[in-house]
C-alpha cells in the first residue's frame, strides 16, 4: 500500500511507470507477431533461413500472381486490350503464363532462354466474355409453336428484339410462321490457369533474400525482447492500475483527472472499442508485411502506431479503475448523468419553434442563398454556360460583403463592451454605421451605460449619506459624552462614601473612556473614507518615524508578555507622506498587536526600501484562531476575537487601511494559520520630487 501511495505523490515515479508501460507493451505485441510468424513458417527449426525465404518467396509471388489474374479477368470482362496486363506488376524478375481449359497460352511473358525459374505459383480462376449479339431464324407450323418459342427466348434472355413473317396457303394445309429475333448473350464462363514464376534477376527477390537472414539471424532476439518487455510492460500496467486512485484531494477525496469528470464512462469504454478496431484496420496486426516491405526486422510505424493505441488505451483503463475506486463509475454513466434532464418530444419541439422565431431571418437568407447556388450548379451543368459562373460569383460577392459587415458590426459592438466592462461609462457605441439587431444591439449597450452610471451615482450618493449620518450622530453623542466625562472627573475629586461607590465610579469613568475612543474612532473613519481629511505631504523617514513608534509600545507590549523586534532599512529611506496620519497608522498596527496578540510571543517590525518603493511590514501570532479572511478582516466592526471579549472598535484596521490609501500608498493584509501580516507600500520619495509627492 505504501508503495502504491508513494507511486500517487511522486511524478517521476508514475511517469517511469507509464514509459516501461507503453513501451514494453508496445515491443511485447509488434514482436511477438514477429515471433508468431516466424514459429508459423519453421524460423526456429534446422534450416530456418531457407524455410523463411521459402515462405516470403510462397507470399511475394502469390501477390503478384493475383494482381495479373485481376488485371487480365477484368481485361477479359470489359473488352479491353491485354496487352497492358504485362506491365501489371514492375518487376523485371517475375514472368506469368495464362492459358484456358485445354493448355492453350492465352498470354505470356515467359520465355525457355529465361532458364529455370527459382520460385513458381499457379493460380486457378475464371472469368465471363463481353456479352455477344446472337440471331434466331426458325419457322414453325403453328402461331402456337411460334408464340411457345419466343416466351422461352424472353425468358432465358430477357432483352429480345424480334419479327413476325407468315406464310398462309388456302386449302394445301402447308403454312409457314417464322420467328426472327435478336438477342445478347453474356456466353458461359471461361476456366484459366495462371502461373507466376520469379527469375533470379528479381530485385524484390533480392531484397527478401537479406530480410530473411536477419529475421532468421535475430529469432532468438526477438524472442527475448517479447519475453522481458512482455514482463515489464505488464508489471508496470499491473502498477499503474493498482495505484490508480492513491492520491487525495486536500478534502480527502480521490483526485480525479479531467477525463474521469467529463467523459463519460460508456463513451470511454466505447471510444477505446473503436480505438482497438482502427488499430487493427491500420495495420496494427500486419507487423510483417511492413517489416518485409521495408526490409526491417522491427519496422517503425507498426510500433509507433501500437505504442500509441497502447497508451490510450492504458490511460482509458487507469481512468476506469479510478472511477470504480472514487466511487463514480456507474453515475458517469450517460443515462444516469442525464437521467431527468433529456426533455420531453413536446419541449423539444417548442424550443425549436422558438429558435426558428428568433433566427428565421437569417435562417431564410442561409436557406435562400443555398438554393440560388444549387440553380447556379445545375444550370452550369446542364448548360456549361459561363453566366451561371458569373451569378455565382456575383453572389459569392454579396456573401463576402455580409460577412465584412457583420464582422466590423461585431468589432464595434465588442469594443464598446470592453469600454463598460473597463469602466469607461462615457463611450459611446457608433450606431450610425450599424443596421438591424446589430443598431438594436448598440442602443441597448448605450442605455446600459446609462443604467450603471445612475446605478453608481446612487451607490455613492447612498454612500456619502451613511457617513454623514455617522459623523453627525457620532457629533450628537459626542457632546453630551463629554459632559459625562467632564462630571465623572468631578466625582473622582470628591470623597466617596463607601468603597463601592468608588469601584462604580471607576467603572463609569472606564466605560465613558471607551465610548469616548469609539466616538472619536467613527469620525476618523468617516473622514478617512469620504477622503475630506487634510494631507500634509511632507518627506518622512519611515526609519525614524518606525522607530519612535516602537519606543512608544515598548512597554505596553512588555506589559502583555510581547517581545518587540524592530528591523530598520540600511538606509534612511524617505516617502512623501504626512507623518501624522502615518504616525496613526502605525500606533493602529501596534494596537492590535497589543490587544490581539499571543502572550509569551514576539511582535516583528521590518522596513525594507528598494529604488522604487519602501515597504512596512507588521507581523504577529494571534492569541485566538483567525477563522476568517483578510478581505473580512479589514471591514468596519469585524474584530478577530469572535466572542469580542477583548477592548477595540473593529475599526483600527479599516482606518489604517483608509490613511494609507490616502497617502497614495497600499495596504494588503495576509493570514496565514495563526500568523497576522499587514504591509503597508509606499511610492519612495525621490531626490528632484516635490515634498507633496507631484
Amino acid at each position: 500500500m505504501r508503495l502504491f501511495s508513494a507511486l500517487s505523490e511522486k511524478p517521476k515515479a508514475r511517469a517511469l511507470a507509464w514509459v516501461v508501460c507503453v513501451v514494453g507493451l508496445a515491443f511485447c505485441v509488434v514482436c511477438g507477431q514477429q515471433v508468431k510468424w516466424l514459429s508459423d513458417q519453421g524460423g526456429y527449426q534446422a534450416n530456418a533461413e531457407e524455410n523463411v525465404l521459402n515462405a516470403t518467396a510462397g507470399e511475394l509471388l502469390r501477390d503478384y500472381t493475383n494482381i495479373v489474374a485481376e488485371e487480365y479477368v477484368t481485361a477479359r470482362e470489359v473488352g479491353r486490350s491485354t496487352s497492358d496486363v504485362r506491365d501489371a506488376v514492375e518487376d523485371e524478375g517475375f514472368v506469368f503464363t495464362i492459358t484456358d481449359e485445354q493448355g492453350t497460352t492465352l498470354l505470356t511473358t515467359y520465355d525457355d532462354a529465361m532458364g529455370k525459374a527459382q520460385y513458381d505459383y499457379t493460380l486457378h480462376t475464371q472469368f465471363f466474355p463481353i456479352e455477344e449479339e446472337e440471331t434466331f431464324y426458325r419457322t414453325y407450323n403453328t402461331i402456337e409453336e411460334r408464340e411457345e418459342a419466343l416466351q422461352t427466348l424472353m425468358d432465358t434472355y430477357g432483352d429480345v428484339s424480334y419479327t413476325y413473317e407468315d406464310h398462309v396457303y388456302e386449302g394445301d394445309g402447308n403454312d409457314s410462321y417464322i420467328l426472327s429475333a435478336t438477342y445478347r448473350s453474356d456466353g458461359e464462363t471461361v476456366p484459366i490457369t495462371v502461373t507466376g514464376y520469379a527469375m533470379a534477376t528479381s530485385g524484390a527477390l533480392s531484397s527478401l533474400h537479406s530480410w530473411a537472414f536477419s529475421m532468421s539471424y535475430r529469432a532468438d532476439a526477438l524472442a527475448l525482447i517479447t519475453l522481458v518487455s512482455g514482463v515489464l510492460g505488464v508489471l508496470a500496467l499491473a502498477l499503474l492500475l493498482r495505484g490508480a486512485g492513491y492520491r487525495r484531494e486536500e478534502n480527502g477525496d480521490i483526485a480525479l483527472s479531467w477525463m474521469d469528470r467529463r467523459v463519460p464512462t460508456d463513451i470511454l469504454v466505447l471510444g477505446m472499442v473503436v480505438l482497438f478496431v482502427l488499430w487493427m484496420a491500420m495495420g496494427g496486426t500486419a507487423v510483417t508485411m511492413h517489416s518485409r516491405s521495408v526490409g526491417s526486422v522491427l519496422p517503425l510505424y507498426p510500433l509507433i502506431l501500437t505504442g500509441v493505441a497502447v497508451a490510450l488505451l492504458v490511460a482509458g483503463a487507469v481512468s476506469l479503475v479510478r472511477r470504480h475506486r472514487a466511487g463514480v463509475l456507474r453515475e458517469n454513466l450517460i443515462f444516469y448523468r442525464y437521467r431527468g434532464k433529456l426533455p420531453r418530444p413536446r419541449d423539444l419541439w417548442h424550443r425549436f419553434l422558438h429558435f426558428f422565431l428568433q433566427f428565421w431571418a437569417a435562417g431564410l437568407c442561409f436557406v435562400g442563398l443555398c438554393i440560388l447556388e444549387f440553380i447556379c450548379l445545375y444550370m452550369y451543368q446542364a448548360t456549361m454556360d459561363g453566366s451561371a459562373v458569373l451569378v455565382w460569383s456575383v453572389l459569392k460577392v454579396l456573401e463576402g460583403i455580409l460577412v465584412i459587415y457583420v464582422i466590423l458590426a461585431m468589432k464595434e459592438i465588442r469594443a464598446g463592451g470592453d469600454q463598460l466592462a473597463a469602466g469607461n461609462l462615457d463611450y459611446q457605441v457608433p450606431t450610425n454605421r450599424l443596421y438591424g439587431e446589430f443598431r438594436k444591439h448598440g442602443e441597448n449597450l448605450n442605455n446600459l451605460r446609462g443604467g450603471i452610471q445612475h446605478a453608481v451615482e446612487e451607490q455613492m450618493k447612498s454612500e456619502r449619506m451613511k457617513t454623514e449620518l455617522i459623523t453627525n450622530v457620532s457629533h450628537d453623542i459626542k457632546t453630551p459624552l463629554t459632559s459625562i466625562v467632564s462630571y465623572v472627573d468631578l466625582l473622582k475629586k470628591e470623597p466617596m462614601p463607601t468603597d463601592q461607590a468608588k469601584e462604580y465610579l471607576d467603572v463609569l469613568d472606564r466605560q465613558a473612556a471607551r465610548l469616548k475612543k469609539l466616538i472619536e474612532d467613527l469620525v476618523e473613519a468617516s473622514k478617512a473614507s469620504t477622503g475630506s481629511l487634510t494631507v500634509n505631504f511632507q518627506p518622512t523617514d519611515v526609519n525614524v518615524l518606525l522607530s519612535q513608534s516602537a519606543g512608544e509600545y515598548q512597554e505596553k507590549l512588555a506589559a502583555r508578555d510581547l517581545s518587540l523586534v524592530l528591523t530598520t532599512a540600511e538606509e534612511a529611506p524617505m516617502i512623501s507622506a504626512d507623518g501624522q496620519l502615518l504616525w496613526r497608522v502605525f500606533e493602529n498596527l501596534l494596537s492590535n498587536a497589543q490587544k490581539y496578540a499571543m502572550p509569551g510571543t514576539r511582535v516583528y517590525l521590518s522596513c525594507q526600501a528598494t529604488e522604487a518603493e519602501v515597504a512596512v511590514t507588521f507581523r504577529n501570532i494571534s492569541a485566538t484562531p483567525l477563522n476568517i479572511s483578510a478581505e473580512e478582516l479589514m471591514d468596519r466592526f469585524v474584530r478577530g476575537d469572535a466572542s469580542r471579549n477583548t477592548e477595540g472598535s473593529g475599526l483600527g484596521l479599516a482606518i489604517a487601511r483608509d490613511l494609507t490609501q490616502l497617502q497614495r500608498g497600499t495596504f494588503a493584509l495576509t493570514i496565514d494559520g495563526d500568523l497576522f501580516k499587514a504591509t503597508l507600500t509606499f511610492p519612495r520619495c525621490q531626490k528632484t520630487q516635490d515634498p507633496a509627492g507631484k
